[in-house]
């Protein structure tokens, strides 16, 4: 009978756990089976007739221990999405920091520029960007010469593959081929 009623609380606590899975209250309904099976255990090495007093017990104990490991496992997961949030918001406000400072980096550049140019510093600035200019016009247009040469180079070899291979059909033609 002390097997036979021990098994039979073993599989109901199993199929009770099992449908725990999804549970919100999970921590607590675990909490009931460990402590009824632990409950139960302990009150079968008293005797029979205390094994449904120890599983009671043990389940009302373990409900509590269960709910309170469930509050706490719930809270850290609280604090935790608290510490992402507030690590989101210090990374945003380390960008935008980063972003003000480069800003009045060039203001103080261009302020700088402004309290000590003159006009002949004026002048020999826009003289050096003309010649870049004109140094970078001169480049793409040597390039632009060369790509042509090259197309037309492309096209010659095409058109003597072309005109070889016509030939060598007229030769075999011309030796009965």
């Amino acid at each position: 009978m002390h097997k036979l009623t021990l098994s039979i609380l073993l599989v109901n606590t199993l199929i009770f756990s099992t449908a725990c899975q999804n549970n919100p209250n999970s921590g607590r309904d675990i909490g009931i089976v460990v402590g009824s099976i632990l409950g139960g255990v302990a009150g079968a090495q008293i005797g029979d007739s205390s094994i449904f007093a120890g599983a009671a017990l043990g389940g009302a104990l373990g409900a509590i221990g269960g709910s309170e490991l469930q509050r706490r496992k719930e809270a850290l997961e609280a604090a935790e999405l608290q510490r992402q949030y507030e690590y989101e918001q210090e990374v945003q406000a380390q960008e935008s920091l980063e972003a003000d400072i480069k800003n009045l980096e060039e203001k103080r550049i261009r302020d700088e520029i402004a309290r000590n140019a003159t006009t002949a510093d004026v002048s020999a600035a826009e003289q050096e960007a003309a010649r870049v200019e004109a140094q970078l016009a001169a480049k793409k247009k040597s390039y632009e010469e060369s790509q042509a040469r090259a197309r037309r180079i492309q096209d010659a070899q095409e058109r003597i593959a072309k005109a070889q291979q016509e030939l060598t059909e007229l030769e075999r033609q011309e030796n009965g081929g």
